[in-house]
Order: C-alpha cells, then structure tokens, then sequence
C-alpha cells in the first residue's frame, strides 16, 4: 500500500544526488544550481509526508484502489489494465524525442516545426476517427490506428533526412489521432453513471503514475546504453536507443483493447447524423478545446527543450522532475472525487485549472533549476500538458464532456474536442518557435496561460448552471438548447 510514498521518497533522494552526480554533458554551473537550500527540502518532504500519510488512512479503510477496482466491469478492467503501459510508452517518448532531434543537429525552429505538423495532421484525423467509431465501434477504430502509430513511430526513430521527418510527422499525427478518441467515450459506455468518476479518476491515476516511470526511465535509459557502448549520454545513439524501449511496450498496450469484447450495432449514416442535437454543448465544448490547445501550444510540447536549452539541465535531471510532477499528480488525482462531491465537476476543474496559472507563468521566468522544477510540478499538477502528463481535474473534465451529450454523440464529441484543442495547439507550437529561437521563453508563457486562463473563465460561465453537487447533471435532451 506504500509503494507511492516508497516512490516518491526515492525520487527525493535522488534528487540530493543531483548537485555531485548528475552533471553529464553540461556546465558544471547547471549542476550546482539544482542545489535547493535546506527549507525546499524540508517543505517538500512535509508535504509528501502528509500525503503519504493520507494515502496510508485510506488504504487501510480499503478505499484506496482496491475497493473501486472490484465493481468495474470486464472491459473496464481491461481499460485499466492497458493504462499504465500507454502512459509508460507515451512519457517515454514524448520526454525524449525533441531532445533526440536536438542531439542529431536541428535547430529549435525545426523542432518546433515538427510539433506544429504532427498536432495539427494529428487534429485532422480525430473528427473522422470520431465518426467512424459512432458508425463501427471504438475497439476497429483503435486497432486500425494504433497499428498504424506502432508501425510508423517504430521506422521515424531512424529516420534523419528532415523532409522525411516532417512527412512522418504528420503521417504518425494523423494514426495518433485515430486512436486517441476511442478511450473516453468507450469508458463511458463500459462503466455504470455512479462508478464513472472513481473509473475516470483511477485510470487518470494510473497513467499518470505509469508516466513517472517513463519520465524517471527516459532519464536513467540514455546513461545506460552510454556506459554499455561507451558513448555519450545526451548522444543520438543514447537517445535513439533509449526512444527503441517504449516500442513493446506500445504493443503491450493494445494487447488489452484486442481482448475487449465490443457489441456494437453499425447505424446508417443518415440516422446517425440526425442523432447529433447537442449542437451548443458540442460547440462550447471545442471553444473551450480551441483555447486550451492555443494556449498550451506556446509552453506544453517544449517542456523538455526548455529545460535542456534554457536551463541546462541534464537529461537524468528533465527526466526526475518530470517524474515527480507524474507522481505527485498521480496521487493526488485519487483524491479528486472528494472534491467533485462537493463543488461539482465543472467548479472542480475550474477551480483546480485556473489555480496553476501563477506557476506557469513563474516556470517561464525562471532561471534557476530548482525553481523550475518546483513551478513545473505545480503547473503540471494543476494545468498538465499533452496526454500523458495531464492533471488532477482532467479526467473529470473528460467524463464531464462525456456525460452532457448522448451516447451516439460521444465518438464524435471526442473527435471535435480534440481537433479543436490539436489545431491550436499546432498553431502555437509553430509560434513558440520563433520565441525560443531568440531565447524568449517568458512572452511565450505569459501568453499561454493568459489564454488557457480565458479558456476555463468561459467554460465555467456556460457549463456551470448544468452541474449541481451532488444532484447530477442536467441531462443531454434532444436538442437541448443549454
């Protein structure tokens, strides 16, 4: 029951290490400056203290994981059970692969390039992936795609001419995009009204907990394979090795889905485009996604860069603070439907979203690692980033969207959420370029949140007279005008 705090603590001490250990390829100055005084230390370990102590209580009550994990249905195991290894391989590669394109020898504008071009083929494959699965069912969608993003992702690790690169980033965007509207509505559906929070709350604490592994690994990794080849750590070789690992694990998680029995009943395609009704929800639902993604995109896809470019840091350095802000939200996602019970979902997630705005924009002027670090975690834990670094609210804000349209809209719901929230994102990842090409990190990040700040004031305007704690939520009527 104690594995978290036991991971966490390690984490801790492994970040006292740092100051004598961790300074491989970089200035020393970078190294010397992840010293934290005495007070950070002893703030931060009371903290995690509480928690765990917390975590302990409820556990032993046995209401912890145990307790909710015994009422799911058979396709809802096997959704959790592919969790962890989705957010494993998807942590994995998304910590290293910008800094993979760094050590073969392109620019910061190329890097941002990439990104602009696979979040927006990405965008372009989700409303049709969404319709498809409303039309043949979820699980022949995501195997489709998800073979196709194995099979792609597998042959851009040794790719390095750079037109070849950009193609593929749009090809393995528009394979991400197919599977990556599958799984919220089809836990929907697999799950019962009064078990979806603790089922969304616990798969988002798995994935995010399974991606502090990846982030710890995707840091330890490229210092293995460099003492057994003898090269350097933040070499291509090292990266390019260490990117090869999340490939079986990629297979393992689409070996749960391939398991899921799914009755699905085809419609015609006339009867399912009179089904869609909800025509303002959706649609404030992608306004919302439209300025979380445009905000985003200015900070969320270059974690990773900034870290290593701005501030010097090490991979195995990237690598454990990012694995900290994944357990700390694993955890603390747990607790998330204490909270709902009492404010309701959209206050919940308003509330939580707009409290990580002041730690962006302090993550963007920062100059010293140890801060950095310490506002990255809380951005993460309060804002997140792109799946699979998401936060504490978001699996609420996801079951939310679900719930107020009806079941024959959900693939498609999920599909127009993330095409809005990709093709901003792509915008402004493409605009973040010409910042970080000067080395203006903090305009880049002061956009970002006061956009995603405007984002959730106007979700939290709609959205909130439909949800009243503990009385449910307004129902998805036909052709409800809320």
């Amino acid at each position: 029951m104690m594995k978290p705090v036991a991971m966490i603590v390690g984490l801790a001490a492994l970040f006292f290490t740092f100051t004598s250990s961790a300074d491989v390829g970089h200035d020393q100055g970078a190294s010397d400056k992840f010293g934290a005084p005495l007070w950070v230390w002893g703030v931060g370990l009371g903290v995690l203290a509480v928690v765990g102590l917390a975590l302990f209580v409820q556990a032993r009550r046995g209401k912890l994981i145990g307790e909710r994990f015994r009422g799911f249905s058979h396709n809802a195991k096997l959704l959790l059970i592919r969790s962890p290894f989705s957010g494993l391989s998807v942590s994995l590669l998304r910590l290293l692969f910008n800094l993979y394109l760094l050590a073969v020898g392109f620019d910061l504008l190329f890097v941002a390039k990439f990104a602009a071009i696979n979040w927006t083929f990405h965008g372009l494959s989700v409303i049709p992936a969404g319709i498809l699965s409303d039309l043949f069912g979820r699980r022949r969608v995501f195997l489709f795609s998800y073979s196709g993003n194995l099979l792609i992702t597998t042959a851009i690790i040794f790719v390095t001419d750079p037109q070849w690169l950009l193609i593929l980033a749009g090809v393995v965007g528009f394979f991400e995009g197919g599977h990556a509207i599958v799984g919220p509505p089809f836990m929907v559906e697999q799950s019962k009204p009064s078990e979806r929070v603790n089922l969304f709350s616990l798969n988002g604490g798995i994935q995010v907990a399974a991606a502090s592994v990846g982030n710890l690994a995707a840091g330890v990794l490229p210092l293995l394979f460099a003492s057994l080849f003898h090269i350097g750590p933040e070499s291509e070789w090292a990266r390019r090795a260490a990117l090869l690992c999340a490939v079986p694990v990629m297979f393992c998680s689409a070996i749960p889905i391939y398991l899921i029995k799914e009755e699905w009943q085809p419609v015609n395609i006339r009867r399912w485009f009179k089904d869609i009704e909800n025509y303002p929800r959706i649609g404030m639902l992608a306004v919302t996604e439209g300025l979380i993604g445009l905000g985003l995109g200015f900070s969320a896809p270059f974690f990773n860069v900034f870290f290593e470019q701005h501030l010097k840091a090490s991979t195995l350095q990237i690598g454990a603070i990012f694995a900290t802000a994944s357990v700390l939200t694993a955890i603390m996602t747990i607790f998330i439907p204490y909270l709902v019970a009492r404010l309701g979902r959209v206050r919940t997630v308003t509330c939580v979203k707009l409290a990580g705005l002041p730690a962006l924009i302090m993550l963007g002027m920062s100059h010293d690692i140890v801060w950095a670090g310490v506002f990255y975690v809380l951005a993460i834990l309060f804002i997140g980033g792109p799946y699979p670094n998401k936060g504490i609210s978001d699996p609420i804000y996801t079951l939310f969207a679900m719930e107020v349209v009806k079941e024959r809209e959900r693939g498609t719901t999920n599909g127009i959420m993330h095409a809005f929230v990709e093709f901003p994102m792509g915008i402004g990842a493409g605009l973040a370029g010409s910042f970080m090409a000067v080395g203006d990190w903090q305009s880049a990040y002061v956009l970002g949140a006061a956009i995603f700040g405007l984002a959730f004031v106007v979700y939290y305007l709609y959205f909130a007279r439909l949800d009243v704690p503990e009385a449910g939520l307004a129902p998805a009527t036909a052709r409800s005008r809320a």
